[in-house]
Formats: C-alpha cells, structure tokens, sequence
C-alpha cells in the first residue's frame, strides 16, 4: 500500500535480483537475504489518520534490524521471508512465508 516505494518495483526487485545472483553463482553459499512485507503497509505516517488500516513500515524496519545485528553479534537464525499481517510481527515460524498473497487486508 506504499505508493512511495511500490513493492514490486522495489524490495520484490531486489529479492529477485538476490535470487538471480545466488543461481549464478554456484561456488558461493547463498546470500543470507530476507524479505518481511508488511501487510497494507505505508511510510507515510500522516496517510494513518485518514486511512486507519494502514500498517506503518518503520517499527517492523527497526525490528527486522535489530535482528540483522543479533545474526551478525550473536550468529542467531534469521527468520525467513515472510509477510507480515496487519497487526503482525516478524515470526521466527510464519503463517505466510514468501509474499504477501493480498497487501491490503481490511
């Protein structure tokens, strides 16, 4: 639901291009790349006002970080690609793994 960066123009190209790579070039262990959409997600936090559903990206940005730098310090698991649910929270076992089948939810 972010018409500043749309997902298939952005993170879904990028993850694409990651998986692209990662086939090309055999001789290397896989990228440790993850995608967490956020279900009717938005940067704009003024958008929320009008439009009460919208999910902001930034507090599920910080916490996908965070677990970046505990993989990094702590070598934990990072939880796989995944949609986020509206109302949701990176699962380390997600009901959606992959896309976001629908972005917005009602």
């Amino acid at each position: 639901m972010d018409a500043l960066l749309p997902i298939d123009d952005n993170a879904r190209a990028y993850a694409r291009r990651v998986a692209t790579a990662a086939r090309e070039d055999t001789d290397k262990k896989a990228p440790a790349y993850r995608l967490y959409e956020v279900q009717n997600g938005n940067h704009i936090e003024t958008f929320k006002l009008t439009f009460p559903q919208l999910e902001l990206i930034q507090p599920h940005a910080i916490h996908a970080f965070d677990l970046l730098i505990s993989s990094v310090e702590n070598h934990t698991e990072l939880p796989p690609s995944q949609c986020i649910p509206r109302g949701g929270t990176i699962d380390k076992n997600p009901a959606q793994p992959g896309h976001c089948p629908n972005l917005f939810a009602p």
